[in-house]
């Protein structure tokens, strides 16, 4: 299941309104009657969509904004979920284990993976974070079951049902993050434009 298809609902644009962010997924159902495998994948991919449709509706600059400042911002949290896909759908199962340089040292820095800059675009962000996820689906395509291990320097070995938990877990949290941060956006957004609608909630 992919989330790559433009949402279909029309939205007017407002004149007097900033260039905003439109998020290029649909909205998505996760699977109410599958099997394991299936129940894993859709709920991941619920998930992913959910922390895009999170940014639509908000100029680059709203997105780019840290709440509270020590905070993460929205494409700070596209940005650390890329990795996140990356390491470990992409490199750790798809390269089975194998080290490449795009890995994150959490140690060294853990803030580096939530820093995004004034000339990070929120279209290319997202874009880099559904190829990431693209890449996972394809790394998944391959494997046979559930049950299948990849070694791991700390864990030993890992079996790929462990992988997508893990996966699942840290998208849901952050996506309730992200829900909860474009909330404040919003409203922000209203205060400092009289007048202006506030796009649709994301459920």
């Amino acid at each position: 299941m992919s989330f790559s298809d433009h949402d279909t609902t029309d939205i007017a644009p407002d004149p007097g309104a900033p260039v905003v962010f439109r998020a290029p997924v649909r909205r998505l159902q996760p699977p109410q009657v599958a099997d394991e495998r299936e129940a894993l994948e859709g709920w991941l991919d619920y998930y992913r969509a959910q922390v895009v449709l999170a940014l639509d509706g908000l100029p680059a600059e709203a997105l780019r904004r840290r709440v509270p400042e020590s905070g993460p911002s929205l494409t700070g949290i596209v940005k650390h979920l890329t990795d996140v896909e990356h390491t470990w759908l992409v490199e750790r199962w798809g390269e089975r284990g194998g080290r490449t340089a795009y890995a994150i040292s959490y140690v060294d820095d853990s803030d580096e993976a939530f820093r995004v800059s004034d000339l990070d675009d929120p279209d290319a962000l997202v874009g880099a974070y559904q190829e990431a996820c693209e890449k996972g689906r394809d790394a998944l395509a391959g494997a046979e079951s559930l049950d299948d291990a990849v070694r791991d320097d700390r864990r030993g070995h890992i079996e790929l049902r462990w992988i997508l938990l893990n996966l699942i877990t840290e998208t849901a949290r952050r996506s309730g993050q992200a829900q909860a941060l474009r909330e404040v956006l919003l409203a922000a957004e209203e205060a400092r434009i009289p007048g202006r609608t506030s796009p649709a909630p994301s459920p």
